[in-house]
């Protein structure tokens, strides 16, 4: 969940823009149309922060306005990659300060083990109070997402890193008179002391898919997995007909006594257009997974320009020769094709044990191949 204060000026203060996959602040007044370009070019699926930057500098370099961006990367939203530029600073829980002050254009890096982080117009006035916002755009010179950032300096309009003169000592007082503490109550005789109320867990933000998925009924391609008088081929599920899970607690660990041997072979997920997953863990496909909600998998997200794909769609994962599909509670489910058997309809948490050459329909036009290597 993101926070901002309220600016004391709304109508001057800047624009933080909160999304799925980014955190933005632009300083100042901006350019018309160029907060709506910016939250669209965040908002969509593919977009990386070379792509939100590029929509920035469209008015030209000399035009550009004050910002700082953090693109949530990687498998973990403890992964970003960052940029700044101007009075717009990063400061993160651990301390680090990203200042694009002294560049031409902006700082760019990349940062680890982020749990917390706040973007900082520090010439702007100061907000009040701090308001919750999900996904949207705010009049706000200050953004903060997880755990509160280490405490810096107070705003100024100076660089942080000029060096600041030492103040002249102040003239000596004569000591004031020492006080006696006060003496904390002691609790009745048998009494017994109230106990200190721990802190309240913080919770993971919802997942909820803010950009609704449109409902398409996929059964007029294939036959649902969940129909009762479907009977599965041996090869789609194992000797019980029950798939067993992995373990929560692990990242690749499952309920069996014994783990899978090793295949001789590497196995991949091939999605169109030529991309080869590896599967040394699961994989989350879907318009726009979440990675606080799929802790140690692989995140994949698909273009679905028509919103047939689900926010998180589908989870795929290696069991031996096998792949083990999972249906993410998907709107429209994936259609799943293996070699030699009709088309199923994967859908409602169904899981599916299925062989090599199987082919997956997403939706939108995505499909993906379980293969081995090339």
């Amino acid at each position: 969940m993101f926070r901002y204060p309220t600016p004391p000026r709304p109508t001057e203060a800047g624009y933080a823009i909160a999304g799925d996959r980014f955190a933005i602040l632009l300083a100042g007044p901006a350019a018309e149309g160029l907060v709506s370009s910016v939250w669209d070019a965040a908002a969509a699926d593919s977009s990386l922060l070379e792509d939100v930057l590029s929509v920035i500098v469209t008015a030209g370099i000399h035009a550009l306005p004050d910002f700082a961006v953090v693109e949530f990367a990687g498998t973990s939203p403890e992964t970003l990659r960052v940029a700044a530029r101007g009075e717009v600073t990063i400061e993160t829980d651990a301390g680090a300060v990203i200042d694009g002050r002294d560049a031409r254009t902006w700082t760019e890096t990349s940062l680890s083990a982020v749990t917390g982080f706040r973007l900082v117009h520090v010439g702007a006035p100061e907000g009040i109070g701090l308001l919750p916002v999900g996904l949207g755009v705010a009049r706000a010179d200050e953004l903060a997402w997880g755990r509160p950032a280490a405490p810096v300096s107070p705003r100024a309009t100076a660089p942080a890193h000029a060096a600041v003169p030492p103040e002249a000592p102040a003239p000596a007082e004569a000591p004031a008179p020492a006080q006696t503490p006060p003496v904390a109550a002691r609790p009745a005789a048998g009494s017994t002391p109230a106990p200190t109320p721990a802190p309240p867990a913080p919770s993971l933000p919802d997942e909820t898919d803010v950009l609704e998925t449109l409902s398409i009924d996929r059964s007029l391609f294939a036959r649902p997995l969940d129909d009762e008088n479907l009977e599965l081929p041996a090869f789609l599920s194992d000797d019980t007909g029950d798939i067993e899970l992995p373990d929560d607690r692990t990242l690749l660990g499952g309920r069996r006594a014994t783990p899978a041997p090793t295949p001789a072979v590497t196995y991949v997920f091939a999605v169109d257009p030529g991309r080869e997953l590896p599967l040394d863990r699961p994989v989350v496909l879907g318009r726009g997974p979440r990675p606080a909600r799929h802790p140690g998998a692989r995140i994949e997200a698909v273009p679905s320009p028509a919103k047939e794909i689900s926010g998180a769609h589908l989870e795929v994962r290696l069991d031996g020769e096998h792949l083990i599909a999972r249906d993410l509670d998907s709107t429209n489910g994936t259609i799943v094709r293996p070699q030699d058997s009709q088309p199923l309809l994967l859908r409602g948490g169904a899981t599916l044990r299925v062989p090599v050459g199987t082919r997956f329909d997403l939706g939108d036009g995505v499909t993906a191949v379980f293969q081995i290597a090339t």
